[in-house]
């Protein structure tokens, strides 16, 4: 199983050491391989986010920083093309409101309770890592593919376009085939023709879904009740 990969944002030397060691505590506990990379400003991580030197699955983001600060990296993670997750470990309470508007996996105050912390890691890990690729087989091989990478799937000419950062890859199966290969609760059908990573996401209304990289795709009258169900309970889960 691949590493579970994350950035510890803050601007407090001492406390960013004692993140950083806290979490590689209980995650070794837990026999969870990562990785865990400091950044001292959001600016920073921000360049390395934009400059791809390393994806992260779970950034955690202090708020107050000097310069950017850590809910105007969250809404550019949010509003862009980084398929990430958030948690926020703050010392100030008053941006908890305005925190969820960017769908954090959770909202903890300083000074962190270990125990928090660590069903915060467990929960995101359990919910996201354990599935992070979906297997597809094609002309007597096996083809893994990242589920953060998938942006949805599409069924045209009797084959299943997997529509993805980088180039697309299609498959001989069919859409509900598909939708049996991918992790639980990750993926809806927004239309017959198309099933949606839910995590790139962007607006969903009524007749049409935008996605984070801007593809607009239709909803069906019949999938609308389904697919947003099954986006809210994402977003809360």
């Amino acid at each position: 199983m691949a590493a579970y990969h994350l950035a510890i944002c803050e601007d407090d030397a001492a406390e960013r050491a004692h993140l950083q060691a806290l979490c590689s505590e209980l995650l070794s506990a837990r026999r969870i391989d990562h990785t865990l990379t400091p950044f001292a400003s959001a600016d920073e991580l921000a360049q390395a986010l934009e400059q791809d030197e390393g994806r992260f699955d779970l950034l955690l983001l202090d708020i107050q920083m000097d310069g950017m600060n850590g809910m105007e990296l969250a809404r550019k993670v949010y509003d862009g093309h980084v398929p990430a997750r958030i948690l926020f470990i703050t010392g100030c309470a008053d941006y908890a409101v305005e925190g969820y508007s960017v769908h954090p996996v959770h909202y903890l105050l300083k000074p962190v309770e270990p125990k928090a912390l660590d069903e915060a890691l467990y929960r995101d890990w359990q919910a996201y890592h354990q599935a992070s690729t979906i297997l597809f087989r094609t002309g007597g091989k096996t083809v893994s593919l990242p589920v953060a990478d998938i942006h949805f799937m599409e069924s045209l000419n009797r084959v299943v376009v997997v529509h993805l950062t980088g180039e697309d890859q299609s498959f001989p199966i069919t859409l509900l085939d598909a939708e049996q290969l991918a992790p639980p609760g990750l993926f809806a059908r927004c239309h017959n023709s198309y099933l949606i990573n839910l995590d790139w996401v962007k607006v969903a209304g009524r007749t049409e879904v935008l996605l984070r990289d801007g593809t607009r795709l239709p909803v069906g009258r019949r999938f609308y009740r389904s697919f947003h169900s099954a986006l809210v309970r994402r977003v809360n889960r």
